[in-house]
């Protein structure tokens, strides 16, 4: 069941929502991200999820890091 959280990506002016699958990858949810902000946001190839305070593994799953719906995520440019 698809689980609708807002994401903020790092340099965009807006949120959005994506309506994100359970067994989805944080590198997937961070891509699906900065493909909807293209137009206004360069994508990149080096970027971390952070839920909380938490920067998280991009193998962890929307399950695994307890993503509720409606709660919000961030998108941030790091050096892997």
């Amino acid at each position: 069941m698809p689980v609708p959280l807002y994401g903020f990506l790092e340099g965009d002016t807006i949120g959005l929502l994506i309506l994100a699958e359970e067994s989805e990858t944080m590198d997937s949810l961070a891509e699906r991200l900065q493909e909807a902000a293209s137009l206004r946001v360069a994508p990149s190839s080096s970027v971390s999820v952070v839920y909380g305070e938490s920067s998280l593994a991009p193998t962890m799953t929307v399950a695994q890091a307890g993503m509720k719906p409606l709660e919000r995520f961030d998108v941030v440019r790091c050096a892997r």
